[in-house]
């Protein structure tokens, strides 16, 4: 691929005029303020220097986002998310598709583990699909390819990305609460002493469906604005054409 070229004065100033100066991403961290051209269709994927394709981003969010698309832009991403012991991938198995790729840390513990060991995996065993859930899913959210990818997880968060959540909302993932209740999970579900301890890091999040609708229903709106979503709320994402 030829060398990155700057993005012509003549379009950065009609997207400024267009969309604003303010940064379109809204990740953790951001400043608010653009300086510098981001890509929608990010560039290295052969996304255009053009008005249609360029928002102003702040340098902290143009770094962050590492070349992860708008859910949609490429993958359709979806989010499941619940306490230890609920059934997420129950929830999600009635949506998926033929082409559906799935994330599970859950799934990829059980991969790893040798028979036996589950369900008391040892805090080793843990980390490495927990390294690996995370490579899965930041290769797949950079991906070109339109298939649907659902990320099944308890805790939306890492060591090195503490807001996951945030950054779904601000890429306008799907993200969808799985909870049976704290009675089922801490009298019912036989969690062992680990799980219990991430339970309870679970609930002191208070996160609920009505929640995250509200903060989702906001980025969509944003996105509205900025000419990235339809304001058909029905209508499907298009596709964009790579």
């Amino acid at each position: 691929m030829a060398r990155r070229q700057t993005v012509p004065a003549a379009i950065r100033r009609e997207v400024i005029g267009r969309w604003g100066n303010d940064c379109w991403l809204h990740l953790p961290g951001c400043t608010g303020k653009g300086e510098e051209d981001d890509h929608i269709v990010p560039w290295s994927h052969r996304g255009r220097d053009s008005v249609d394709n360029i928002r102003r981003a702040c340098k902290h969010c143009n770094a962050a986002r590492q070349d992860r698309v708008l859910s949609g832009y490429g993958p359709n991403m979806h989010v499941v998310l619940g306490p230890p012991g609920a059934d997420l991938m129950g929830a999600a198995e009635p949506y998926l598709q033929r082409d559906s790729i799935v994330v599970s840390h859950m799934q990829i513990m059980e991969a790893l583990c040798p028979e036996g060991l589950y369900p008391t995996p040892a805090p080793a065993l843990r980390a490495a699909a927990g390294s690996a859930w995370d490579a899965a899913y930041r290769r797949l959210a950079k991906s070109r390819a339109p298939v649907d990818v659902w990320l099944l997880r308890t805790l939306p968060m890492s060591r090195t990305h503490p807001r996951l959540l945030d950054e779904w909302i601000a890429l306008d993932y799907s993200v969808t609460i799985v909870d049976p209740g704290a009675a089922y999970i801490f009298d019912r579900a036989g969690l062992d002493a680990d799980a219990l301890k991430v339970a309870r890091q679970w609930y002191s999040l208070h996160l609920t469906q009505a929640g995250v609708n509200s903060k989702l229903a906001a980025r969509h709106a944003e996105l509205v604005r900025l000419g990235l979503r339809s304001a058909d709320t029905t209508a499907n994402v298009e596709r964009v054409r790579w």
